[in-house]
């Protein structure tokens, strides 16, 4: 597809997946499912879409080795490196400008790593119609998957307006971002149809969304634009501490929740962001006894639990609905209903 890049974003900490998950390999980087890391299966996936001379993946300096080890086969200049983490509202400007440069008519694909998406086909061919979306004005457009579940983890968008463009295609006028919902709402959502999880996967013209961050985030656009500057004068020094002086804001709130011209494709395909550790247990094999196992794990009277070794034997005896992992760099023993809180051990051993 000419002038489409695919942008894959590979920051954050990936803290509820500790003790996994560090600082120097974060959830992108690990084998949580199958033989492939996360950000390995993403850029399989994205082949069947551009060549690999159009991916490009964006990261934080500390993540490059290990991501240029898993990813050998892209060159150099296809890892665009943050100074810092400031989220996706930086991340994705940033992104834009560097990919305006090399194309002005450039159509980027944005995509978390660290996503289970198992039906490549399937995906593929949404992206093309959301491409398709993004080529007819200057739409936003995001995917929206069809929730199976009250779920309260996500965020939701409330489709409204169908919109019909050339070529048989169409997406649906979004008319709100709701943050994560409690159980009631959630419930309401689900019931009411019109309420799609929100994948954090963006398709847009380059142009557009630059167009979008200077009217709803002017604060944002300037600096982008002084860094625009000091690149073309080669002040390295300059675009970092720009960068540095960032707000830390998602697009979510920075943008999509203000624009009126956000266009949300449907998903046709299965899709979880296998954001905590029980996560597991709804997109993997289980065995007989419900359980996610990996390693070499001994289980006796054992249900419905992940139990995770890295090369380190755990044993269980007669417990039920626990995540459990045993990583050189620690032990996790919790309910499988609170894996959500894990990040909660991470930040306060970053304290310490």
């Amino acid at each position: 597809m000419e002038h489409v890049y695919c942008v894959i974003m590979a920051g954050g900490k990936g803290e509820r997946f500790w003790p996994l998950s560090t600082k120097v390999t974060p959830k992108p980087f690990l084998n949580l499912i199958g033989d492939r890391t996360m950000i390995q299966m993403t850029v399989d996936r994205v082949r069947f879409l551009v060549p690999e001379e159009r991916v490009f993946v964006v990261l934080g300096e500390e993540h490059l080795d290990v991501a240029k080890k898993q990813l050998s086969q892209l060159a150099d200049e296809h890892f665009i490196v943050e100074p810092v983490g400031r989220d996706t509202g930086p991340c994705i400007g940033f992104t834009a400008m560097a990919l305006r440069a090399i194309d002005p008519d450039a159509i980027m694909v944005v995509m978390p790593a660290d996503q289970y998406i198992p039906d490549e086909d399937a995906f593929v061919k949404t992206l093309i119609q959301a491409v398709e979306c993004a080529k007819s004005g200057e739409y936003l457009v995001t995917v929206g998957i069809k929730p199976t579940r009250p779920e309260t983890g996500y965020g939701y968008m409330h489709a409204v307006e169908e919109v019909k463009i050339e070529g048989g295609f169409s997406g649906f006028l979004v008319s709100r971002f709701v943050e994560k919902p409690n159980a009631p709402t959630a419930v309401g959502y689900l019931a009411d149809g019109r309420y799609y999880w929100n994948s954090g996967i963006f398709v847009w013209q380059a142009q557009a969304v630059l167009q979008g961050i200077g009217q709803h985030m002017p604060s944002l656009y300037e600096g982008l634009m002084r860094i625009d500057e000091a690149i073309i004068t080669n002040h390295d020094e300059k675009i970092d501490e720009i960068f540095r002086g960032f707000e830390s804001i998602s697009i979510d709130y920075g943008l999509m929740e203000k624009a009126d011209n956000v266009l949300m494709v449907k998903a046709n395909f299965g899709w979880d962001d296998v954001g905590t550790w029980s996560s597991l247990l709804r997109v993997l094999e289980l065995d007989r006894s419900g359980n996610y196992t990996r390693g070499e794990p001994i289980c006796i009277d054992t249900q419905d639990c992940v139990i995770y070794g890295d090369n380190i034997v755990v044993g269980t005896i007669g417990v039920s609905n626990l995540i459990i992992v045993a990583s050189k760099d620690g032990v996790l023993v919790c309910d499988a209903n609170r894996d959500q809180d894990t990040r909660k051990i991470a930040k306060l051993l970053e304290k310490s």
